[in-house]
Formats: C-alpha cells, structure tokens, sequence
C-alpha cells in the first residue's frame, strides 16, 4: 500500500460534526459500522489517483463517509430495501423535484451510487478532475 488507510478513531475526529457515535447501534455509529464502510471503501479507492497522503485520507474519509450513510439507510429499512437510483423527476401533488444528470453519470452506475450522497458527491467533484488526462500524437515512423 502506498498511503496509510486512517483509523476509525481518526474518522471520528474528522467528522466530528456528521454523525452521532455511539457503542449502541441504536443511538448512532458505531466504530464497527465505520469498519464496515473502510472495508467497502478499500474496493473503491485508487490510491494511485491522489499525489500525497493527505489527499488520499481527503478523499478517504468521503468515500468511507459515503458508504456509511448508505449502510445506515440500508440498515433502517432492512427487509424492505432497495437500491435508490438518482431522481430524474419527482412530484407530490402541486410540488416537483427535477435533476439534470449528466449522460456519464446515467451511463455508469458506479458514478450513479456515489450521487445518492452529499459525502458520495464531494469525491466525485475530488477525483473526476484527477481521472482526466491529455493525449498528445506526434508524428513518427519506425525505421527498418
């Protein structure tokens, strides 16, 4: 591994803010749902993406976020769940609800999971820049 993952207690010190810890699943977050979301984290992340560790724990930190709030809304609809994709349109009687989702978003469900959160979405807006390149051709030939 090329950067060092943060702890769970590094985490919690992060987003001090954002969740409510607790060792009772019932009263908030609890450090094995954070290990949780680390471990989904690890299968997302590409650390060859970020130059420093700092931008890596940035990044990190958002992904493991991410993947905790997903966890937690799954985990209070149980039995019931089901996978939520980004909303098109929307409306209750008078009131509507419209996003414009950009064609490679809708195009890859990997970047559509990780709009379904604010957390999700920061990273998105952290790597996409860091996932585009330049292509340059030079004129050549091979000699015999």
């Amino acid at each position: 591994m090329k950067y060092a993952n943060p702890t769970i207690q590094e985490f919690k010190e992060y987003w001090s803010r954002d969740f409510p810890y607790s060792t009772d699943p019932k009263e908030g977050v609890t450090d094995s749902d954070i290990a949780k979301a680390f471990t989904q984290a690890n299968f997302s992340i590409n650390e060859n993406l970020f130059g420093n560790q700092v931008d890596y724990t940035t990044a990190y930190m958002l992904l493991a976020a991410h993947y905790l709030v997903i966890d937690i809304r799954l985990a209070t609809q149980g039995l019931n769940s089901t996978y939520q994709w980004a909303v098109a349109s929307k409306s209750v009687g008078s009131v509507s609800e419209s996003y414009a989702i950009p064609t490679k978003f809708q195009n890859s469900p990997y970047l559509t999971m990780l709009s379904q959160t604010g957390y999700g979405g920061k990273y998105l807006q952290l790597i996409l820049p860091l996932m585009v390149g330049n292509v340059l051709s030079i004129p050549g030939r091979t000699l015999p």
